[in-house]
């Protein structure tokens, strides 16, 4: 130790590290220019190299000022803010509920909003005539900094620079909604000169969405899609692209398949990625760099404030006026590194956990994890949500690590979505994993009676259908397995009644492969190596069928139709775009496979039984039954129709006979399955029927 420090530990006591060189003081005052107040002695420890002083004082200082403590024996140090920005009253007291933190333009003044409480000095660094200038912001009160320039500021480039705990940041605006290629530096914009969205949000949410989950990047990124301007937003919604074949590929595919969203991954801006040369590296977008700017790498200049703006915009209308909501992936439990982004810059110790020796937590797995409880952080979350929705007309929020975000955050996003369109969908990971704030306040699918209408990724789904995801070599029930029976009936009736999992159908998002892990394709391939592909390829659609039919949210991950491989790599987010991109020569191979699944969709949009809301309603009219061989019997009935589903995990031969006559809506095996009342199956597949009435 060599240092002479204090820290403020909360709003009357203050922690002082001395080295054994500097000797043993026995008086302490803290002082500012302004005043001087007497620090008391409560305690003396020996610590390694040194002693440790807790220290009081009677009466208020300034956290925006600079304070210095010093001793009997002539040594002084500056006070550097500590655990004080975790106390509940340092919530309480700099909480800032306005609604312009950031940047507000008009042609003849900008403001500028920064929430620092523990700043000293702030400047605003920007370009006037050509070169950066520094100019002071005036500290008004709850935390927030605040600067007004007049004139007409748009295009000007900027940052900030701040005094935080005896040294100068430099970081960018928190809150900005424009940048440079490569977050160099923000820009004001004129929002309203932004495309004018025309094409409202698509109005569908709940069991009646079905989710299909794609990368920007991917979509386009296959040569022989002779794309322009491959793996961008204009890209991603450009109509006439064909395959090989000549079948319709990129926008056009996705709007064929009759699904109702297309969840993409991250495009808010990300590290990772040189966004001047976005094909030397790659990555998914899980690297949080500025929250409520579109990532420059998707967007044909990067360096322009409006056009990667702009391309988001106009990709975002196109696919509302062909039918297709957009659900975001957002990531608000960690960002990419904690040492560049501004949060530590702005409130050190603030907006982000700890555990109990005071290192950051890592629940996340990515070296830190947002405070969200924290009212400030929460605040932040709640604005860029719904930045994106008002401004982009987004129709849902896909939560990246949900389970690490504390209940009330996510009640507020709910509920503030709710106000603005109540079908904008939320829903995210729910895993439970440890973190240092207690289970019961976290928004994990275990908490799902805390939570309304916000859905979970269902893991059950996932590991008894495909099998399970740590384990390559086991096999869930459509790649063979004959147990998991109870299981697999919870499943098929939205895992309603199953202890700790989902309350109602909605919450369901029922999938068994996203862009995590291996696609089931692998997976099969490694689990069955010596079983014929073209066995391993029913399995697949076997599994697609199921997640299509049962109560809840389908989820399918793109490709996954047409079995799509990431050869073998289990965690491709940095693999290279030939692992990553879609194949388009993979539709032309499996055209039929691909038509099997549209009509798979069009039986579930055309059938309400499969879109059940409640967990009564499905307890009453719904029946399964899974016979000794493994083929699953998946009965639905009311009042106008009866449906019996068959779903059959193996090659032996079967005759099951029926009470009544039934008339045959979907069949994935090759021989004719209905012999007067006789369904006769023998291979793996699923087979669709509707009872005759009357």
């Amino acid at each position: 130790m060599v240092n002479f420090e204090a820290f403020h530990e909360d709003f009357r006591t203050i922690s002082l590290l001395v080295p054994e060189t500097r000797g043993e003081p026995t008086r302490f005052e803290v002082s500012s220019s302004e005043e001087t107040l007497p620090l008391e002695i409560r305690k003396k420890v020996n610590i390694e190299g040194g002693y440790k002083y807790t220290l009081t004082y009677e009466g208020f200082i300034f956290l925006n000022r600079i304070y210095k403590v010093t001793d009997d024996l002539g040594h002084e140090c500056e006070l550097r803010s500590g655990e004080i920005v975790r106390t509940e009253m340092f919530d309480s007291l700099y909480y800032y509920d306005g609604d312009d933190l950031g940047v507000t333009y008009s042609k003849s003044s900008t403001t500028f909003k920064l929430w620092t409480p523990v700043a000293k000095e702030v400047n605003l660094v920007w370009k006037k005539n050509g070169a950066f200038t520094k100019t002071p912001l005036r500290y008004e009160n709850q935390g927030v900094w605040s600067l007004t320039l007049q004139g007409d500021l748009e295009k000007t480039p900027y940052y900030y620079e701040a005094y935080v705990n005896g040294e100068t940041r430099s970081f960018l605006d928190p809150y900005a909604v424009a940048s440079a290629a490569n977050g160099k530096y923000n820009y004001v914009i004129d929002y309203t000169k932004t495309h004018t969205m025309h094409n409202e949000r698509i109005g569908v949410s709940g069991t009646d969405a079905i989710v299909y989950e794609a990368s920007i990047r991917d979509l386009t990124r296959d040569p022989a899609l002779n794309a322009q301007n491959p793996s961008t937003y204009s890209a991603f919604s450009t109509s006439g692209l064909k395959t090989p074949g000549g079948h319709p590929a990129g926008f056009d595919y996705l709007r064929s398949l009759g699904v109702s969203h297309i969840q993409i991954l991250p495009f808010y801006d990300f590290e990772g990625v040189d966004e001047t040369k976005p094909f030397k590296h790659y990555n998914w977008g899980y690297n949080p760099s500025q929250y409520n700017v579109p990532e420059g790498s998707y967007s044909t200049d990067p360096d322009d404030p409006y056009r990667r703006i702009d391309e988001l915009k106009e990709t975002i209308d196109k696919l509302h006026k062909a039918g297709l909501g957009v659900v975001m992936d957002v990531v608000y439990n960690h960002v990419y590194k904690v040492e560049t982004f501004p949060f530590a810059n702005m409130v050190p110790g603030y907006f982000y956990r700890v555990d109990k020796h005071g290192y950051l937590s890592d629940a996340s797995g990515c070296g830190n994890d947002l405070a969200t409880e924290r009212r400030m952080v929460r605040k932040f979350i709640v604005d860029s949500v719904m930045h994106w929705a008002k401004e982009f007309a987004i129709d849902g929020f896909r939560f990246d690590i949900m389970g690490i975000i504390d209940l009330e955050t996510m009640h507020f996003v709910r509920q503030k979505l709710e106000r603005l369109d109540e079908n904008i969908m939320v829903y995210g990971e729910g895993w439970k994993i440890p973190s240092p704030l207690p289970f019961e306040k976290l928004a994990h699918m275990h908490n799902d009676n805390a939570l309304y209408n916000i859905g979970f990724f269902n893991d059950l789904a996932r590991e008894n259908i495909k099998g399970s995801t740590f384990n390559l070599k086991d096999k869930g029930y459509a790649l063979g397995h004959k147990g998991r029976g109870e299981t697999l009936k919870a499943i098929m009736r939205g895992s309603t009644f199953v202890h700790g999992g989902i309350k109602y159908p909605a919450q369901s998002i029922n999938y068994v492969e996203c862009h995590d892990d291996h696609t089931f394709y692998d997976k099969a391939k490694a689990a069955l190596p010596k079983t014929p592909k073209k066995d391993r390829l029913k399995m697949q659609k076997l599994a697609t069928s199921m997640v299509l039919l049962a109560q809840g949210v389908p989820f399918i991950h793109a490709g996954q139709e047409f079995y799509r491989s990431k050869k073998g790599v289990k965690n491709s987010y940095k693999s290279p775009d030939s692992v990553n991109m879609i194949h388009w020569r993979d539709v032309d191979e499996h055209a039929q496979d691909i038509d099997d699944f549209r009509r798979l969709v069009k039986l579930r949009k055309n059938h309400k039984l499969f879109r059940l809301q409640n967990a009564g309603y499905i307890r009453t009219h719904t029946r399964i039954h899974i016979n000794q061989t493994g083929t699953m019997l998946y009965e639905l009935f009311d009042e106008q129709e009866h449906l019996l589903c068959v779903f059959k995990n193996c090659k032996q031969k079967e005759a099951l006979p029926l009470e009544a006559d039934y008339e045959l809506l979907y069949h994935s095996l090759e021989e004719p399955p209905l012999q007067e009342r006789t369904l006769h199956l023998r291979d793996i597949g699923t087979t669709v029927l509707r009872k005759q009435k009357g």
